[in-house]
């Protein structure tokens, strides 16, 4: 009892960030723009870090996390923008170069503090496995915001991802709701990244869309195969840290490869 009293707030925070990145997730591989979760999230360390440098605030003070997820719109403005009108390159090289010069920003600025090593461990691994129960109300009702708003207009999101790339589909309009799906998409990465930390936000929105989309193909079903997936992998993961003091990101992250692993595997032994 007492180790489920213990792992119940990190899973509950784990649940309610796969949820709105595993919807996320479908839409970034439609779109196909992989990357753009670890560059947005690196973008908002960004801001947390000159916060914390520069104006000596708390890491998970409100003042940084609003600075930080200034910076995840701007970038979100420049993403929505520039997709029109850079067609020399592919987006996905824009989002690389972008989360390049996000990380060298970031090493640079920690190189200024003292204590600059422990913030980018812990910017990485997050501390899911402390998580507390203000910290998860907060992200989860800044969740249920995003997704209501998802749904509320849904067909404009879905439809703008799946003919990203027709060039009928350019235009002011989708300019727009481009910006909204980045803006909400940073808004999501910068609540959630204080807890998860980079590298598990990175495979909640990527391992379990993936998943989804070798098992299924509507997008109601891949919903529900990434959060079955992902929900599997995390408890999984979780007890994994727990019982054997290991790192719980890393735990998380591993069992999420395990199961893309194994769900591929048996895709192509069932084509065989």
């Amino acid at each position: 009892m007492d180790t489920l009293l213990f792992l119940l707030p990190p899973f509950v925070a784990s649940l309610s960030i796969l949820a709105i990145l595993g919807y996320l997730g479908i839409h970034v591989l439609e779109r196909e723009i992989i990357f753009i979760d670890i560059a947005l999230a690196q973008i908002a360390a960004v801001g947390t870090t000159a916060a914390v440098v520069f104006l000596h605030l708390p890491d998970h003070s409100g003042l940084s996390m609003a600075i930080a997820f200034g910076f995840t719109l701007i970038a979100a403005a420049f993403f929505s923008a520039v997709d029109r009108r850079i067609t020399e390159i592919t987006h996905e090289a824009v989002i690389g170069v972008a989360y390049a010069i996000a990380a060298a920003g970031a090493l640079f600025i920690m190189a200024m503090h003292s204590g600059g090593d422990v913030h980018m461990e812990n910017m990485l691994t997050g501390s899911i496995l402390w998580a507390q129960w203000p910290d998860i109300l907060f992200c989860l009702s800044i969740f249920i915001a995003v997704g209501l708003f998802h749904w509320r207009y849904r067909h404009k999101f879905i439809t703008l991802s799946e003919n990203y790339h027709d060039k009928q589909m350019e235009g002011r309009p989708s300019a727009w709701w481009d910006f909204f799906f980045y803006a909400t998409m940073g808004l999501v990465i910068t609540i959630s990244v204080k807890i998860a930390g980079v590298l598990v936000i990175f495979a909640f929105l990527i391992i379990p869309a993936t998943i989804s989309a070798m098992l299924a193909s509507s997008w109601k079903k891949r919903l529900l195969y990434g959060w079955s997936f992902g929900a599997v992998a995390t408890l999984l993961g979780l007890w994994f840290s727990y019982r054997f003091d290991f790192t719980c990101g890393t735990s998380i992250v591993s069992f999420l490869g395990l199961a893309l692993i194994g769900v591929g595997v048996t895709q192509r032994l069932k084509k065989s």
